[in-house]
């Protein structure tokens, strides 16, 4: 008779390596470093910093803007270098970006014509006079999209030589704006002597209490 011939048992290593190169890719995962954020405000991430015009800018302060009780969006400035003063902020040189995260659907025109609203309360009539070009522009940007929704991103961001361009949810929005002062004006919405919210102001100047 012939000897039973018993079936052969799979290597044990056949077993053992998918544990282990799953294993590994958890190790992995917790290892390798991730996008890097400085704080989250409502869900939404604030990176600690951003890339513009060949720079890493840091995070200046991030905070909330609000309406009544309701949260709008939420608000974040880089600067070249970190400053508390409004003052510098504003008449710092090099790129800076102004970030925008919509918490809630906002009618794009309502929030047009509240920015400009804010931009006269915190300018000289003058220079208000050599922005009206350029707001009546960004009105119609605004007046074309009719809503922001939860979500979306707007941004200001300003390179000195190219102008500021706006851009939302990472798509250009037009032409630069190269009026003199466009941009430092624009931030004075926040950063102005009566600015949008007073909480906000300071949580963008880097009170961190002021964030929420």
């Amino acid at each position: 008779m012939q000897a039973l011939r018993s079936t052969p048992r799979p290597p044990r290593r056949s077993i053992l390596r998918p544990t282990l190169r799953l294993a590994l890719a958890m190790l992995l995962s917790l290892l390798l470093p991730r996008a890097a954020s400085a704080l989250e405000l409502h869900g939404v991430d604030v990176p600690a910093s951003v890339q513009l015009g060949g720079r890493a800018l840091p995070l200046n302060g991030a905070g909330t803007r609000y309406f009544l009780i309701f949260k709008v969006y939420v608000a974040e400035l880089y600067l070249p270098q970190r400053t508390r003063f409004a003052a510098d902020a504003v008449g710092m040189s090099g790129p800076k970006l102004m970030r925008l995260v919509m918490l809630r659907d906002v009618s794009g025109k309502e929030l047009g014509d509240k920015l400009t609203e804010d931009i006269q309360n915190n300018i000289d009539p003058a220079d208000f006079a050599g922005m009206i070009t350029g707001l009546a522009r960004m009105g119609g940007l605004f007046a074309e999209r009719h809503e922001l929704h939860a979500g979306d991103v707007f941004e200001l961001a300003d390179v000195p030589g190219h102008g500021m361009t706006i851009s939302i949810n990472g798509t250009s929005a037009g032409a630069p704006y190269t009026e003199p002062g466009f941009f430092n004006n624009m931030l004075r919405i926040w950063l102005g002597p009566r600015p949008a919210e007073r909480r906000l102001k300071r949580a963008l100047l880097g009170d961190a209490k002021a964030a929420n």
